[in-house]
């Protein structure tokens, strides 16, 4: 394999349509194949071989970011893929060989092998908030509660909102859709709301539901004074904690948990709280940021994961048996199929999948079983709920 060289940094001229790229899907961090094309100016093969190199590179990254990000984005977000993706693709190749070459007429082509840098790519992305994209643009729905020594009323100790504000300010900048905490604070009951914040996650992910969000972020933040007279001055050390974890909507099960903490000194033990929570919020969800990218960048790279299909209205085991062989045998994608019930009519199975739930939502309403059909009645991105219904 081949290192490179400087030589190599590509400058894109003009456009360059999804359409044109060649070559199979990628993973980053695997090698991947294509070809490159340039023309031979006054019958130079030294430039045009170097430019066709340069071709072939940048193919290979548009093939790594065409599987990481949806093509709509693509074409919505071009300028800022190109300007800061494309326009350095040589910089997330980190080794090639080149597999052929020669003239063809005016044109020199070069094809190449080479092997994508996954974590630089992935942090770009991510950076420009287009990863979020290929996982359709999850809702995050935020609930802290936040206690505050010093600020006190009828019912005791309360809070400013601070932590919970910072977080979802964090959250909306790094390009994520979030729930309107008003809007959530108005309708939700007094005793949901405590069975939430205590950590009961099937009533977190039933109340995110509600709001058509994804993700709940949960937890607590507190605030007090340390030291009350920082070398005998009015100025108090104040520091806070915020602890907090990230739950599924669909699957109720936390996906994330960490515990940030802040300091700040102020001679107001209220304000100073709240400085200290907006520190430990900002370093809180920088990390669940990463936390949540990491995990849903393992999805895009086609790494299996755990989707629960629930199917009711079957009449007869041997319709679980159709199913079940069409998902093992002719689905593509799918790793195993784990039946975990079937009482009653209704089953429930575990599918290991490197995809998306919406292409096995697709697969199955679009079958034909003998004797019925499958309909899909919901469908998030753990899980799928079907409805066989007999043929007529």
């Amino acid at each position: 394999m081949r290192m490179l060289s400087g030589r190599y940094v590509l400058v894109l001229v003009g456009i360059v349509a999804v359409t044109l790229m060649s070559g199979a899907p990628c993973r980053a961090g695997e090698l991947v194949t294509a070809d490159g094309f340039a023309a031979m100016s006054g019958g130079n093969k030294v430039i045009a071989r170097d430019k066709a190199i340069d071709d072939a590179l940048r193919k290979v990254v548009e093939q790594a970011v065409g599987t990481m990000v949806s093509s709509d984005t693509m074409t919505e977000s071009y300028k800022v893929i190109h300007d800061r993706i494309l326009a350095k693709s040589s910089g997330y190749v980190e080794r090639y060989d080149i597999v052929s070459e020669r003239p063809e007429g005016d044109i020199y082509r070069v094809t190449v092998r080479a092997e994508i840098g996954k974590g630089d790519l992935t942090n770009d992305l991510s950076a420009l908030g287009l990863l979020h994209v290929m996982v359709e643009k999850p809702k995050v729905m935020v609930m802290i509660d936040e206690r505050m020594d010093g600020l006190y009323d009828a019912t005791g100790a309360d809070g400013t909102g601070q932590a919970e504000a910072t977080i979802i300010e964090k959250f909306i900048n790094a390009g994520f859709n979030v729930v309107d905490a008003d809007t959530v604070k108005a309708n939700i009951s007094r005793d949901k709301a405590l069975r939430i914040l205590e950590g009961d996650n099937k009533a977190a992910a039933a109340e995110g539901l509600k709001y058509g969000a994804q993700i709940v972020i949960t937890g607590k933040a507190f605030s007090k004074s340390a030291i009350r007279h920082i070398r005998g001055t009015n100025m108090q050390s104040i520091q806070a904690t915020i602890q907090a974890r990230v739950i599924k909507t669909d699957t109720g099960k936390v996906i994330a948990s960490k515990s940030e903490t802040g300091a700040q000194a102020h001679i107001d033990e209220v304000q100073g709280g709240a400085l200290a929570l907006k520190e430990a919020g900002e370093k809180l969800s920088d990390e669940l940021i990463d936390m949540i990218v990491k995990q849903w960048s393992g999805e895009v790279y086609g790494r299996s994961q755990e989707i629960t299909v629930m199917i009711s209205g079957l009449v007869s085991y041997r319709h679980l048996a159709a199913i079940k062989k069409r998902l093992e045998k002719e689905t593509q994608g799918v790793k195993a199929v784990h039946q975990r019930s079937f009482t009653g009519g209704v089953a429930e199975l575990m599918i290991d999948y490197g995809g998306k739930s919406t292409n096995i939502a697709d697969e199955l309403a679009n079958r034909k079983f003998t004797g019925f059909r499958l309909e899909p009645t919901n469908v998030t991105p753990a899980r799928i709920d079907l409805k066989a219904i007999l043929a007529k």
